[in-house]
């Protein structure tokens, strides 16, 4: 078993927008509120700021106000407000300098 899973975007499709992204986060809901979630998105920024990248980007559904205070805490910043991509549902766009 695999307990969590961060999937990652080096570039997003907008050609003006230079971060990677945080594509999604998942961790098993038996082993969530144990600091696991936290430690995968230390990795990752540890690994993409090994790679050079100078900050990551993920959006967050405006109507999930858990995962908006999970990422904050992290030091995510809001951005911007988007719709998404693909089914326009209203998105928190966060950002964090690495």
């Amino acid at each position: 078993m695999r307990p969590g899973v961060v999937v990652t975007l080096a570039h997003h499709p907008d050609p003006a927008d230079p971060d990677p992204w945080i594509g999604l986060l998942l961790v098993d809901s038996r082993v969530q509120r144990t600091g696991l979630g936290r430690q995968l998105v230390a990795v990752t920024e540890d690994r993409l700021r090994t790679a050079g990248r100078t900050a990551v980007r993920l959006a967050i559904l405006d109507n999930n106000p858990k995962g908006l205070a999970f990422w904050t805490a992290l030091g995510y910043q809001l951005l911007d407000h988007r719709e998404d991509t693909q089914l326009g549902r209203p998105c928190a766009v966060l950002r964090k300098p690495l």
